[in-house]
């Protein structure tokens, strides 16, 4: 038996010749055969940037290369004088010109593949009429060789062969497709998705854990493989940054230029770190992206009037970026946003500009609106697909329980991971009782029960620069310090801003009094959800009684 992906026919599939087809296939052809059904992707075009492409069936043979096989069931006719084909007096798209298009969409995908660049693969294509029986050539680019007839049916097998054999070369290819070949195939038409979750710190003993991904994240990496724009909101813990990785990955593999970027600066650095070795696609956050591209363009970008210039990163940053591209021309295939809830509704222009097919080129937005703690106007591209993301599988339930009260939206969602301990919350009149909480809070996890200090970071909404830890230096016998990894005892610490989109098993919200103009709400959200497995809450006695009253009791 062949082997055939899907593995089981998906129920939706409308065309009983199709259905015929899969069920022969993988019956009657020998199991040196794979079979890929329905299959959709996006192959890097050197001249538009990106092609669509689709197949009923892919086949491939280790020696005899690949072939794309187009169905159209029904009693089919052909008008010669009009050039328009017809399935039950239905008018239907010309299968031959539609087989050959893709076949090409396909090639060019496999050329540009890292693993199978430089081979020479044989590929053809076919059209089948399970329901007729044809006699002869039907036209000069249709000959009978490459169709499947109804007679054809019963002996599927001696078909395929007589098929593969009028493409075959007049000498066998020393590096044609192979078992590596085939392997790699299976990976870009038919992957099965096993991620290694990036951990920004590390519990004691582990390097990585891996997670499963749910039903509903295999549901959006396989809308994307054939949707060029897209935007994807979830909420915190849904998997959004692991998605992009995944598809910047996966089109990267297909030999698309690929640009994934972020608000955050720490957020890039940790997405580069957890670059697996060899993805070549680019990994920089959004202004350090402007700063690079300017540089390449060689233009003069003045420096910022101190670090409260926002108009320099609002405005002179993404202008040069903009006339950086008009400069240098497109530079990317597609274009990857995380985080994008902080981007401002006018920076979309300078990114597009990048794309080497500014219309339709690959672009995908992941965001969260809970999480624009920059209280910025934003704006997506109107003109990309919405899928959004319903379930937390990061955090513990217990710490799912103790931010969603903050997620401002009509649906709640839903948490997947185990029930894991009751955060807690603390609170304090005076700096000197924050001091002592803090150091009992540290001693309690790193003394009593043997946390590594490189698992913990301790957050704040004020600044790194302005944050009471930065004026103490230490609490009890930790040291605190904002640099990754941290010496033996210190403890990271940072502000909710710039660990936006990061995560740490354990967290500890400290110094807890947001300013008038902060959103103290959206604050605890942030917080809050960076914690996958406990969470410690050091709050100021004097928060309003109603933002007091949601928090964990106990």
């Amino acid at each position: 038996m062949a082997h055939i992906y899907p593995k089981r026919l998906n129920p939706d599939t409308k065309s009983e010749a199709e259905r015929r087809l899969y069920e022969r296939f993988a019956r009657d052809l020998p199991e040196d055969y794979t079979v890929f059904h329905s299959v959709r992707w996006l192959a890097r075009d050197s001249r538009s940037g990106a092609r669509d492409g689709e197949a009923d069936f892919v086949l491939a043979h280790p020696e005899r290369g690949v072939l794309l096989l187009e169905a159209k069931g029904g009693l089919i006719r052909y008008d010669g004088e009009l050039g328009q084909w017809y399935s039950n007096n239905i008018e239907i798209a010309d299968p031959f010109a539609q087989a050959e298009r893709n076949k090409y969409s396909l090639l060019e995908m496999i050329r540009n593949s890292p693993r199978l660049r430089g081979r020479r693969i044989p590929i053809g294509h076919a059209v089948a009429f399970p329901d007729c029986v044809v006699e002869r050539d039907v036209r000069p680019d249709a000959p009978r060789e490459i169709i499947l007839d109804a007679a054809d049916m019963p002996r599927i097998q001696q078909w395929v062969e007589r098929a593969f054999a009028f493409y075959a070369q007049p000498e066998p290819q020393p590096n044609s497709l192979g078992p590596e070949g085939v392997r790699t195939l299976i990976d870009i038409l038919s992957p099965s998705v096993e991620l290694k979750r990036p951990l920004g710190m590390a519990i004691a003993g582990e390097a990585e854990a891996i997670i499963r991904l749910t039903e509903e994240q295999f549901q959006v990496l396989s809308l994307l493989r054939h949707q060029r724009r897209a935007a994807i909101s979830g909420c915190a813990g849904s998997g959004k940054t692991m998605l992009a990785m995944e598809q910047a990955r996966r089109l990267s593999e297909q030999g698309f230029r690929v640009l994934l970027t972020c608000f955050n600066s720490p957020l890039a650095d940790a997405l580069r770190q957890q670059r697996p070795a060899g993805d070549p696609y680019d990994v920089v956050h959004f202004h350090g992206l402007c700063r690079d591209m300017a540089t390449r363009a060689g233009l003069e970008v003045p420096a910022p009037n101190g670090p409260a210039d926002s108009r320099h990163y609002s405005e002179v940053l993404p202008e040069a970026l903009l006339d950086a591209a008009n400069t240098l021309g497109p530079q990317y295939d597609a274009i990857i946003v995380d985080e994008g809830q902080d981007f401002q509704s006018h920076w979309w222009v300078p990114l597009l500009a990048l794309l080497e097919d500014r219309e339709r080129g690959v672009f995908y937005v992941f965001y969260d609106d809970n999480q624009n703690l920059y209280q910025t106007e934003r704006t997506l591209p109107s003109e990309l697909a919405r899928y959004s993301l319903h379930r937390n599988c990061r955090n513990t339930q217990a710490i799912h329980r103790t931010f969603v009260p903050f997620y401002r939206s009509d649906t709640a969602p839903e948490a997947t991971g185990p029930e894991g301990r009751c955060p807690q919350v603390l609170f304090y009149r005076t700096e000197l009782q924050l001091r002592q909480l803090l150091a009992g809070a540290l001693q309690q996890l790193i003394a009593k029960e043997r946390v590594s200090t490189s698992d913990v970071v301790i957050l704040t909404p004020r600044s790194e620069q302005r944050s009471l830890l930065a004026q103490w230096g230490s609490a009890g016998n930790w040291r605190f310090t904002t640099t990754w990894p941290p010496e033996p005892g210190h403890v990271r610490y940072q502000s909710i801003y710039h660990f936006k989109g990061l995560e740490a098993p354990v967290v500890i919200l400290a110094e807890f009094r947001p300013a008038p103009e902060q959103d103290a709400e959206t604050l605890l959200y942030v917080g809050c959800s960076r914690a996958r497995h406990h969470l410690v809450i050091l709050a100021d006695a004097s928060l309003p009684e109603g933002l007091v009253a949601r928090l964990p009791q106990g």
